[in-house]
């Protein structure tokens, strides 16, 4: 059985933008990085993910966003999982304009940053342990659970961000 997908990779002047997923999580990524555009007609020009390899026209392309995963959590230099896990969800929620995540959403994260993966959820479960992380009050399709960072996680990541600044 295959799924429907989308996916958009647009480069221009040096930045570049991807976006894979449904068509509403496309189409809401392609508004947000460029607001006066029409996504619609974007990810219509794009088709499917079957489809790869169809031109767009530059009056439809985002813009790129400002730093990729895996900048982020190498300019962080963690070591243990436990710590690169929380800094995935501090990006997912600054970076990515989330304000939830699951466990695959982690391994998405790793995958994207080309690093191997841990247990995520011992990760998380640690991280909940240490009081950085939290379940969430809404539950995700067929009801997987779904987590956030407490203010301890958020401070303690931009504790690693103010010292790599240093």
């Amino acid at each position: 059985m295959t799924t429907k997908g989308y996916r958009v990779r647009i480069s221009r002047e040096g930045e570049e933008f991807e976006v894979e997923g449904d068509r509403a999580f496309v189409l809401k990524m392609l508004e947000r990085f460029h607001p006066n555009e029409n996504p619609a007609a974007a990810v219509e020009a794009l088709g499917s993910a079957r489809n790869r390899g169809k031109k767009v026209s530059p009056a439809v392309v985002a813009k790129a966003k400002s730093i990729s995963i895996r900048e982020f959590v190498q300019q962080l230099r963690l070591k243990r999982h436990t710590d690169i896990t929380l800094a995935f969800g501090y990006y997912l929620e600054r970076q990515a304009d989330t304000t939830e995540f699951t466990p695959a959403d982690i391994n998405n994260c790793y995958y994207e940053a080309k690093i191997e993966s841990s247990n995520t959820s011992q990760m998380i479960i640690q991280n909940i342990r240490r009081g950085y992380m939290m379940l969430s009050k809404t539950k995700g399709e067929k009801g997987r659970k779904r987590y956030t960072l407490t203010r301890s996680g958020e401070t303690f990541i931009e504790s690693k961000i103010s010292e790599s600044a240093s």
